[in-house]
């Protein structure tokens, strides 16, 4: 059993270092009935000899396989023996993919996230973290890295499938324990210990791009390259995802230091140039991203593109994918989405019309209980979640997620675009909260009157609580006396896929 205990000790150890689980943690295990997350289950069972962690199974039935209920039934009858709640949800992949024109495994993925985050929000309660323990093991890792690579990727996508990450959802993470362990090492930790587990006949399909270079690609590497390309790869993976954590916070320091975001982006071309142009790029990019429906679609050709416009003239401008319109106007390049036309994608035209016509979204947040709330309006999406706040809290200090004294806010909340009269309220000289026009404020921050009118505000009555991107009302901010916090984060809509 020295092995077993070995391999044990390895996924307790890989966890500690990557800060996967804390002592008392609720995790929700992604459960198949393969292998691999037969595996998973097991480990983590093992692992509450070192921590109080609360396990629930989550079994998802993708409607493809004519023999998937027999699996569902193995995994129920697993978590029965093993006093661990189960539970399964169904969703139809095939009619999904053919919905949203995405391959069945793409949309099986989706499917399955989604259901993980969903179920994560309801388990969640004020202040918690929620986790998601998958079963992806250093071998998928090593797969996906050339999966990327022979499609083509950037640093991001060479470190692979990441140990731990954040969701949309606030304080639900996933994580992915066995990363340190090969198949081999799976296959013998049941072998050995006698625990049986079920076989899918779609891992052995070649139908899938995955599965050729797992039956193909790594079996010759291994053979006939050198006999440790598995491990090899997850390193260079490590490492690339280490290399891109850090580019990311420089990209970060560089946007807030060049970059005025609203409904549009305008940037200061004369910072911008200051840095070096890879992270030029890379702020581009995210930009970009952050304007696009639908961002897969967008490439380094288009950010070339936008880079030209940094060292041209005033008045120069680009089309671009979805409408995206960039423009050089004195010392800033903006990039935004231009008129709706017939070539824009439906949704985006719906929300272009939307924020033209100043249509006004209100949001009851007496109403509210614990579960978040989303409200789209003008191509963008705002999440508003009520918790309770404690002193140890830490502020968010993020552009696009603000905490709010929830009992501050008197009257029903509303997000539109700019009224005459609207107002702010700031910092005075002595200290003290003062009436500003809104329109004194944008000509103060220099905002485009082009802009003006299309940025989505955060309003109550004429006062103007959170102007996204730039800064919120002093009167609701949270203070000593804050009880209860309204958290809202402006989200950009992306593209299912």
């Amino acid at each position: 059993m020295k092995k077993i205990d070995q391999i044990a000790q390895k996924v307790r150890k890989y966890c500690e270092s990557q800060g996967m689980l804390d002592r008392e943690d609720k995790i929700l295990v992604g459960v198949s009935g393969g292998a691999d997350s037969v595996c998973l289950l097991f480990l983590l069972r093992e692992m509450r000899k070192y921590f109080r962690l609360q396990l629930r199974v989550v079994h998802v039935n993708h409607g493809i396989r004519e023999e998937a209920q027999e699996d569902a039934d193995f995994v129920k009858g697993l978590c029965h023996e093993m006093n661990v709640p189960f539970l399964q949800e169904n969703v139809d992949v095939p009619a999904l993919a053919k919905n949203k024109g995405l391959s069945e495994e793409e949309a099986g993925r989706v499917a399955r996230y989604q259901i993980f985050e969903t179920l994560a929000k309801k388990w969640q309660k004020d202040g918690e973290t929620i986790k998601i323990a998958l079963a992806h093991h250093a071998g998928d890792r090593a797969e996906t890295l050339l999966f990327h690579l022979f499609r083509g990727t950037g640093i991001k996508g060479m470190g692979s499938i990441p140990p731990v990450r954040e969701t949309q959802v606030q304080g639900v993470l996933v994580i992915r324990p066995l990363l340190c362990l090969e198949r081999e090492e799976i296959e013998f930790y049941l072998g050995r210990l006698g625990i049986s587990y079920c076989q899918d006949r779609t891992n052995s399909e070649e139908t899938y791009a995955r599965n050729r270079i797992r039956h193909h690609v790594i079996p010759y590497a291994e053979k006939e390259i050198s006999r440790g390309t598995v491990r090899h790869l997850n390193q260079a993976a490590e490492m690339l995802a280490e290399t891109e954590s850090y580019l990311a916070e420089e990209t970060r320091k560089a946007m807030e230091a060049c970059v005025v975001s609203g409904m549009s982006h305008g940037v200061n071309a004369e910072k911008f140039l200051e840095f070096p142009e890879l992270i030029q790029k890379r702020i581009l990019m995210e930009l970009l991203r952050a304007a696009s429906p639908k961002r897969r679609d967008l490439e380094a050709v288009h950010v070339q593109a936008v880079l030209g416009l940094f060292r041209g003239e005033s008045g120069k401008s680009v089309d671009l994918p979805f409408g995206i319109h960039a423009r050089r106007e004195y010392k800033y390049v903006y990039l935004e989405r231009k008129a709706v036309n017939a070539d824009m994608p439906a949704a985006v035209i719906s929300a272009e019309k939307e924020a033209q016509k100043g249509m006004i979204a209100c949001v009851d947040h007496r109403s509210m209980d614990d579960e978040a709330v989303t409200v789209d309006f003008g191509g963008e999406r705002f999440e508003f979640r009520k918790f309770s706040y404690k002193k140890t809290m830490v502020i968010p200090q993020k552009n696009y997620t603000k905490w709010f004294d929830y009992d501050k806010i008197k009257d029903t909340l509303s997000i539109r675009t700019r009224h005459a009269g609207d107002y702010l309220m700031i910092r005075g000289p002595e200290g003290k909260p003062v009436r500003k026009l809104l329109k004194e404020y944008f000509i103060t921050e220099k905002v485009p009157r082009t802009e003006r009118d299309r940025i989505a505000l955060l309003a109550m009555g004429q006062e103007i609580l959170w102007i996204p991107g730039y800064r919120i009302s002093e009167s609701v901010k949270v203070d000593e006396g804050t009880k209860k916090i309204l958290q809202i984060r402006c989200l950009r809509p992306e593209d299912p896929a």
